[in-house]
């Protein structure tokens, strides 16, 4: 089955590439990258590269351009590309002895290495190097110095507590402590720590949100206000994932469905399947998952993806996605589709079935030149050798 699940890792990779936001890398020279770092109190990633490298290409394509890998890296780093037979890059490549292509660095605002890996990787091998690099940083700002020499007025820890939030790093126990010395919330500096300090849902801080909300919506307006409280309710599903707690999950969800009207209904799915499937309690799962795919035909691909990926151990959702892929295919005979479906099919053992739906999403995929031909072939391949099925 090895062989499957590469092919459908790199049919999502083509798909979700098209809808992701992916690094946002910094459009300036390393020095202006120190500056930022050092104010921000980040490390800087720089992907060493050059333009004929395959493997810097495919990270480009496959890799920088993904939703999760954007997401914790924008938040986690100041991000740098350089060629390295352009501009600056000359001289980086000498510095940092870069001999082969890829080489991913993480620097501190000084210019020191923190890490350093030669080779292009996928999405969760570079996740996991983002993570080992971040928690062996000890870098820290000027603001982090000026909080340990004891500065706390409002217009400071309004300007702290953002500068924390936006780089991902703890708040909580800071936040904390300042608003247990607060008793008048209605500045605009304590406003902002309110925003930008909201962690968790389920909190003193979020109680003392709500209590300013319209305030806040004003300074922020409405859609971020939202954005900020399900942010929060995702921390604490988290949390509940983590200590198995399902009053926690619904405290979030009822707190979105009360403060965050207009996110309420995505959030009730996504974070009920995220609970259910993490904690590996496949009834209820299955129960909330019938209901979600109702509500349109992407998320019906979204959960199928999710249960071939994520849960494959489990036969009742593996049962029910494989008649989810088939309605896709059927609603809509397109070669995402139809290879979607034949993958389900094969896995259960539906050879006969598995190779109809394949020879589409061939046919499809050759007349369009697909990249996603090679892994189609494959899967015609395994039918054959399966089940001596061969219409060739």
């Amino acid at each position: 089955m090895k062989s499957l699940a590469t092919s459908m890792v790199y049919l999502l990779i083509g798909l979700s590439t098209l809808f992701a936001t992916g690094i946002e890398f910094f459009h300036g020279t390393l020095s202006e990258a120190k500056q930022i770092a050092g104010q921000q109190g980040k490390l800087i990633f720089v992907d060493a590269f050059t333009t004929w490298c395959g493997p810097c290409k495919r990270m480009s394509a496959n890799v920088f351009s993904q939703q999760d890998v954007g997401d914790f890296y924008n938040q986690s780093f100041i991000n740098l590309k350089l060629d390295m037979e352009k501009g600056e890059g000359k001289e980086f490549q000498r510095q940092y002895q870069v001999n082969a292509f890829p080489t991913l660095l993480f620097l501190d605002p000084e210019g020191k290495v923190v890490q350093k890996v030669v080779g292009g990787m996928d999405v969760a091998n570079f996740l996991q190097l983002g993570k080992s690099a971040a928690s062996k940083s000890s870098v820290s700002s000027s603001l982090d110095k000026a909080y340990t020499d004891g500065q706390r007025d409002p217009a400071f820890m309004a300007q702290y507590i953002e500068a924390l939030a936006k780089s991902n790093r703890p708040l909580l126990k800071i936040v904390n402590e300042y608003i247990y010395s607060q008793k008048d919330f209605g500045s605009g500096d304590n406003l902002k720590v309110l925003y930008y300090g909201l962690g968790e849902i389920d909190s003193r801080v979020f109680n003392l949100f709500v209590d300013h909300k319209k305030d806040i919506v004003k300074m922020f307006g409405e859609e971020s206000v939202e954005t900020q409280i399900v942010k929060a309710g995702k921390a604490t599903v988290d949390k509940a994932i983590e200590f198995d707690n399902s009053d926690l999950l619904e405290e979030a969800v009822d707190k979105v469905k009360r403060y965050a009207q207009n996110e309420y209904k995505q959030f009730q799915y996504t974070s009920r399947l995220q609970f259910y499937g993490e904690t590996r309690q496949p009834e209820i799962y299955l129960r909330y998952a019938r209901d979600y795919v109702r509500q349109g035909r992407q998320y019906k691909f979204e959960l199928v993806n999710k249960i071939f990926h994520e849960m494959r151990d489990q036969p009742e959702l593996m049962k029910e996605a494989t008649v989810w892929s088939v309605e896709i295919a059927e609603d809509e005979g397109n070669e995402e589709n139809c290879f979607l479906a034949a993958q389900l099919l094969f896995v259960d053992g539906q050879y006969e079935n598995s190779r109809s739906f394949a020879d589409q999403a061939l046919k499809l995929a050759s007349a369009a030149n697909s990249p996603t031909l090679p892994f189609i072939k494959k899967l015609v391949t395994d039918i054959e050798q399966k089940s001596g099925i061969n219409k060739s």
